[in-house]
């Protein structure tokens, strides 16, 4: 724990000394290329201190992750963009109190941020690479002892002796036959030689053990002697009654085992989500929306007498109806919360047959997306019939209803778009949406933004029709 926690200090420092640098920098080269931008800046020394002042208590609040052994890009990349929000926050508050009466220096501190949190992430990331071959080099190690024989601690076993995450496994202790070769070659004995071993090796750092229910009297002596003796124990729990990603969680002190992770379910995820879903819905309404509204409202009452808008009730969030809205696409007809759109569907007019190929009867559902219906990404909307026969034909159907319905989606980007004439085609979207649900990343849903985007200008079409 002392090593880690003087890692964060380093970091710390480091990120430090380096924002000093860059903001001078930038500070520099705005005087030189573009001076109306540092107006109302007295001196350089003030703006080193406000600067440095705001990261340190973005800092305290979140500080950073990159010196922890299991850690994902996403979130390196999630606690950037925090700590850069959290920094404009910050200094905003700072100059509006402390020179109320002097000019705001709103581009200035915009585009700083704006290109601290570039360089941030960069800084994070080389330093992130130098701790793993660090480690890969056998240094800064952490040793743990693995106990139990079954298929948990295998897969805990694989993932300690990845080089780059630093773990030295002295030993493994089980009974019976073990599978894993690896694990044979570091025995040291049976579950009930590990107490004895202890005594006589401190140098542990963690342990991690699987035990069954007639072992407890062994859990609670481990536990009692790594709480004298400072070394982390970690229990294992037989989760083996489900396949796949499981979340633990304690409620009033008991622990439970969720089915699936859900990382949409984090409040800090709903917030980043719903923000990315505010801004991006609000830039493609003001920005895009009127221009492409006006040629398509034209058209379509040209070629299709009736409305310009298609609303239909379809299931949203944990099973609740709402209007999803729609270029209309198709004459007037009674079928329309009934029958999918088929490849040569005599409902449509031409104009609503390319409208649908290239996505752009899709555009109205930003208005969904702005009132909080749906999101940008996320699973396809069904209408309320399919949804009644689905669930009923389709395991776990019902799962996609999890989270919010989106204009495009995993499933979408991965061939399963537009009509599903066969079952397994259903099924196939129904388990990529959970795939999403289960996996959920801002940048997963950037990902499946860009690639919407290159499919609706490239040859992809799948079943869009």
């Amino acid at each position: 724990m002392g090593t880690e926690r003087n890692l964060q200090i380093g970091v710390f420092i480091i990120d430090t000394v380096l924002l000093i640098i860059f903001v001078a920098g930038f500070y520099k080269l705005m005087c030189h290329f573009s001076p109306q931008t540092v107006e109302g800046i007295e001196n350089l020394p003030w703006l080193l201190f406000i600067y440095t002042l705001s990261f340190v208590f973005s800092s305290l609040l979140f500080p950073s992750l990159i010196q922890y052994r299991l850690i994902k890009w996403e979130e390196v990349f999630i606690r950037v963009l925090t700590t850069g929000s959290m920094m404009f926050l910050f200094l905003s508050l700072i100059i509006v109190l402390a020179r109320p009466k002097y000019p705001f220096p709103r581009a200035f501190l915009f585009y700083s941020i704006l290109t601290y949190i570039v360089y941030l992430l960069a800084e994070r990331l080389i330093i992130r690479k130098m701790l793993m071959r660090i480690r890969a080099n056998k240094r800064n190690l952490k040793k743990i002892v693995l106990i139990g024989n079954e298929p948990t601690i295998y897969q805990l076993y694989d993932i300690f002796d990845t080089p780059i995450y630093g773990y030295d496994i002295i030993g493994t202790f089980y009974d019976g036959d073990c599978p894993n070769k690896k694990m044979v070659d570091k025995h040291l004995g049976g579950v009930g030689d590990i107490y004895g071993w202890l005594t006589e090796n401190h140098a542990v750092n963690e342990i991690y053990g699987y035990f069954p229910k007639e072992q407890h009297n062994t859990i609670n002596m481990i536990s009692k002697f790594c709480d004298n003796h400072l070394i982390r124990f970690y229990y294992i729990p037989a989760i083996d009654v489900f396949k796949g990603n499981m979340t633990f969680d304690m409620i009033a002190g008991i622990p439970v085992i969720a089915r699936r992770e859900e990382p949409l379910r984090m409040t800090k995820n709903k917030i980043i989500k719903r923000v990315f879903d505010f801004i991006f819905s609000l830039l493609v309404l003001t920005i895009l929306f009127p221009w492409i509204f006006i040629w398509v409202a034209i058209v379509i009452k040209i070629q299709s007498p009736g409305p310009i808008f298609f609303l239909q009730e379809r299931t949203g969030l944990d099973g609740k109806i709402f209007k999803c809205i729609k270029f209309r696409s198709m004459k007037v007809n009674k079928e329309a919360d009934t029958a999918q759109a088929t490849k040569d569907d005599p409902r449509k007019f031409p104009f609503g047959d390319f409208m649908r190929k290239t996505n752009i009867d899709e555009l109205p559902q930003f208005i969904n997306v702005l009132k909080g219906d749906m999101s940008v990404v996320g699973p396809r909307p069904h209408m309320l019939k399919h949804t009644e026969e689905y669930s009923h034909l389709i395991n776990r159907f019902m799962v996609r209803h999890f989270a919010k319905p989106g204009i495009t989606g995993l499933a979408q980007v991965s061939g399963f778009r537009g009509e599903t004439r066969y079952i397994d085609q259903m099924e196939g979207r129904v388990q990529k949406d959970i795939e999403y649900i289960e996996n959920w990343t801002f940048l997963l849903d950037i990902k499946i933004i860009f690639k919407t985007i290159t499919n609706m200008f490239g040859k992809e079409k799948g079943n869009a029709y």
